[in-house]
């Protein structure tokens, strides 16, 4: 199972600090790998997981630290 996520960001530096701040994300277990790329101002975010239990709990952590990142920006 595979899942893809994108966030644009309004500059390189908050997208270098969101990176930063969720680069430990993607360790949740063993059944899921995942990728983070950056391009331009945009974080793609790719996850494979060996089931959907397994994809949503990796998928649930990058959003809630990103949510998290978010609301300190605002």
């Amino acid at each position: 199972m595979k899942c893809m996520l994108e966030f644009e960001f309004p500059d390189k530096k908050t997208l270098d600090a969101a990176v930063k701040a969720i680069s430990h994300e993607g360790n949740v277990g063993s059944r899921a790998a995942t990728a983070i790329k950056e391009k331009d101002n945009t974080l793609h975010i790719d996850i494979e997981a060996q089931d959907v239990v397994a994809l949503r709990a990796t998928t649930n952590a990058f959003l809630r630290a990103l949510q998290v990142i978010d609301e300190v920006r605002k």
